[in-house]
């Protein structure tokens, strides 16, 4: 048999207690002649009963009052049952004695009982007070330590639940003082007050231009994993949907009726587990008609479709369309072009029905169309600017974009993406100038704010916050997916009847044949699965489609048929004369150019023959690479590779800061070299940098001069060189702190320079004389370079510039 599990929570209150030790008491009395106990008896018991109960109501914090009554009560009662054993047997007096003690102490103690939770809930609203007061004081001398701002007035404090931190109102000075003057001195104000990474202070506009809200979080909530709660009820589009939480515990919002949205996340930083949570979310909405784009492999959708494909987990796939294909992307990109122009017509009778604005009234007949772009970095430019073209004119019609990509760049967001995209968020990063193009005029982004995976800040232009908060996404694990699939397959709606007899429409109850068996090669389908693949006709891949279609990819215009003639109504025109002249010669090379007549009509209208498709815009990336492999050993630097692309591209050539950034990137990635040896950093393609004579010292090549002392390279020599005969200061702590080393190998690094003839000997604490002038520096650089096994190129790349100047002059 168990022991009993005993319950001591039931007689928890004082007053419980109290009425137990009373009946005691009581029963001890009328019981004393047979017990034969001495009235000590009672007084010890009852007296240590109301010391212990004493004790109980300071530790609580009951107030005075209350305290007060309990203590006579006990007292009260251990005087009468001290007096009844000390008299026993009582008579009818006594007894009536006790009862009418016993009477007034259940009356007092109710009373009491009554207004403690009263007088306790204003002593802690007055500790609360004071505490706030206190605080007020202190932001009032922080402004004016850390911030340089006088005569600040602290208005109230907040206190979060769960006291993880509280947000204080300030009224500013007079004077035009204002929340932007205050921007960058969160961090600032966050190590004034000795806070751990994961918390810090964030400034926010209040009431008025003249009062300011501080948040401060004291407790670490960003650090720790959130998981997502498992909630699938629904949702509409057209509300904003959380996504994580802020460190004041509030709801991280993200909006995709009326704006697009930017994810921009480095490798490790949680964008993957985003994008998982933002289609979590969109899945719970019977008015969303989720698409994407991912031609790195589909991952980001994978898990989507698994349960209905492969699994059976799930009754509908949860992504309607995965484009893991550039043509597949530029097909549906295509489609959904052409839906904005079909719904903007088709739709209008019910937008003026429902006094909508014109914009699209969506529901689970109709819904919005929401397009989920990963690596955006490795789409073809031709697709950038089909995304360019649907942000721009999808925002009535209920057609949005989520792009996402590893770094900030406008390589990877261009920039319409940026200004058409009102929610950004930006995951944690090592650098905060990564941030600074997704968030302008908040380049001063702490990073120890947001210091873990899955951490970031959201900011959203038109809704709020309008500047980048500290907030935690989500955590959504694989075998929650797979329930969200489940739980929330039978309410995916389809696409309107409206938007699927658009042109490429006929294209879009295949995409399942076309996706379905390169997405899971070799994997058995499910029977749904199988039977969308099955239906679709013939599997024809996206590229020949495009390839078949005479109308221009992104376009919903027809391309203008060729005739060998001018059309009737158009023979005055002569521009139009010499276009149809041109398109002939197109057609056919080898045609001898006919006369067009000036007034007669045609007797005759050859059969219309379509266009050469034309050719996809180039992508700049891949013409600056072009061009530094053309340039072979030459090479470029940053600022000449984006001439020569701007003699090319005209006004399609990027920013100077993004051929830099291709630059760099090509240089990490191995494919290119950096040359720092002249005057200006030239990057040059590898296999033509192999071809050139190597820079490096010879592996047996030794030194001509002295040995060099233990723990000194050539390279620390040249660099010591550099810095003492540059300054004319021979001191061993300056070439300490310079060169980052020990003070040991400093004062050897110095004596191993008057070796050299380069500094005098040593005198004590004071600087050494330099013997080598600033005009000599040149040529005894090089000297002692060539005897140490190093070329001017060497020397130039390691920085040092009067070594660097001198190969320039040769």
């Amino acid at each position: 048999m168990s022991m009993r599990h005993w319950d001591w929570s039931l007689p928890s209150g004082h007053t419980t207690f109290l009425g137990y030790a009373t009946e005691t008491a009581i029963s001890t009395v009328a019981l004393a002649p047979l017990t034969g106990l001495p009235w000590q008896a009672a007084a010890l018991t009852l007296g240590g009963a109301a010391a212990a109960g004493t004790v109980h109501d300071l530790r609580v914090g009951t107030t005075i009052g209350t305290l007060t009554t309990r203590a006579i009560s006990w007292l009260t009662a251990s005087t009468w049952a001290s007096w009844a054993l000390a008299t026993a047997p009582l008579t009818t007096t006594g007894w009536a004695t006790g009862v009418g003690l016993a009477a007034v102490g259940i009356a007092a103690n109710a009373s009491a009982n009554r207004t403690e939770s009263t007088r306790s809930e204003r002593k802690k609203l007055l500790k609360l007070r004071r505490e706030s007061v206190g605080i007020l004081r202190d932001w009032e001398d922080r402004m004016a330590r850390v911030a340089r701002i006088e005569n600040c007035e602290g208005k109230d404090v907040e206190h979060w639940p769960g006291k993880v931190g509280y947000t204080v109102e300030i009224d500013l000075p007079s004077g035009g003082t204002n929340v932007d003057d205050l921007n960058g001195y969160g961090p600032k104000f966050a190590s004034d007050l000795r806070l751990p990474d994961g918390c810090g202070v964030e400034l926010f506009p209040g009431a008025n231009r003249g009062t300011i809200l501080i948040e401060v979080t004291l407790k670490d909530v960003i650090t720790a994993d959130i998981p997502y709660p498992e909630d699938y009820s629904e949702i509409s589009l057209t509300e904003r949907f959380p996504f994580g939480l802020y460190r004041n515990g509030e709801f991280a919002l993200g909006s995709l009726c009326n704006d697009c949205g930017i994810l921009v996340g480095e490798t490790d930083a949680g964008k993957t587990n985003t994008l998982r949570v933002v289609t979590a979310q969109l899945a719970r909405m019977p008015d969303a008609l989720i698409w994407a784009i991912d031609t790195t492999g589909g991952g980001v959708a994978l898990p989507w479709i698994t349960p209905w494909a492969t699994e059976g987990l799930a009754s509908a796939p949860i992504v309607d369309w995965i484009a893991h294909t550039d043509d597949e992307a530029r097909l549906m990109l295509k489609m959904a072009a052409e839906i904005i122009a079909a719904r903007k017509a088709g739709y209008q009778q019910l937008m003026r029905e429902q006094k909508s604005d014109n914009k699209l009234p969506i529901s689970n007949e109709i819904p919005g169309i929401v397009i989920i772009t990963d690596e955006t970095a490795s789409l073809p430019y031709d697709i950038k600017e089909m995304i360019d073209k649907i942000e721009q004119e999808g925002r009535a019609m209920r057609v949005r974009m989520l792009v996402a990509a590893l770094r900030a760049t406008q390589d990877a967001i261009t920039a319409m993406m940026k200004l058409m995209s009102k929610w950004r968020v930006g995951m944690t990063v090592s650098d905060p100038e990564e941030l600074a193009y997704l968030f302008p005029g908040y380049i001063k982004i702490d990073p120890k704010d947001a210091p873990v995976a899955g951490s970031g800040w959201n900011m959203h232009t038109r809704l709020g916050p309008k500047k980048p908060t500290a907030m935690k996404v989500w955590r959504l694990v694989d075998e929650l997916m797979d329930t969200i699939c489940a739980a929330t397959a039978a309410r995916r709606p389809k696409l309107d009847d409206l938007s699927a007899t658009v042109d490429t429409g006929e294209h879009y109850p295949q995409r399942w044949a076309r996706t379905l068996p390169d997405l899971y090669k070799g994997q058995k389908l499910t029977e749904s699965a199988q039977h969308a693949v099955d239906n679709a006709g013939e599997i024809i891949a996206a590229a020949t489609l495009l390839a078949s279609d005479p109308v221009p990819a992104g376009t919903g215009a027809a391309a203008p048929a060729a005739a060998a003639v001018v059309p009737a109504g158009f023979e005055g025109f002569g521009g139009a004369a010499e276009l149809f002249a041109a398109v002939t010669a197109q057609l056919d090379p080898n045609a001898v150019p006919v006369a067009v007549p000036a007034s007669p009509p045609p007797t005759a209208v050859p059969q219309a023959a379509p266009l050469p498709r034309p050719t996809r815009p180039v992508d700049p990336r891949e013409q600056g690479w072009e061009l530094l492999v053309a340039a072979g050993e030459t090479g470029y630097t940053p600022k000449l590779l984006h001439e020569a692309l701007q003699q090319q591209l005209g006004k399609a050539t990027p920013a100077p800061r993004t051929v830099g950034g291709w630059l760099i990137k090509w240089a990490e990635d191995g494919k290119a070299i950096k040359d720092d040896s002249g005057q200006y950093t030239r990057y040059i393609v590898r296999e033509a940098a192999a071809q050139q004579p190597s820079t490096a010292p010879a592996a047996a090549a030794g030194p001509k001069t002295a040995a060099l002392p233990e723990g000194i390279d050539a390279a620390l020599v040249l660099q010591a060189i550099d810095l003492v005969v540059s300054t004319q200061f021979g001191s061993a702590s300056m070439v300490q702190r310079k060169l980052r080393i020990g003070f040991a190998v400093a004062q050897n690094l110095m004596d191993f320079l008057h070796q050299l003839g380069i500094v005098g000997p040593s005198d004590g604490s004071k600087a050494r004389e330099i013997l080598v002038s600033t005009g000599d520096l040149e040529a005894t650089m090089m000297r002692l370079a060539d005897e140490l096994g190093y070329t001017a190129r060497d020397l130039g790349a390691m920085g040092l510039a009067a070594a660097a100047a001198s190969h320039t002059k040769e």
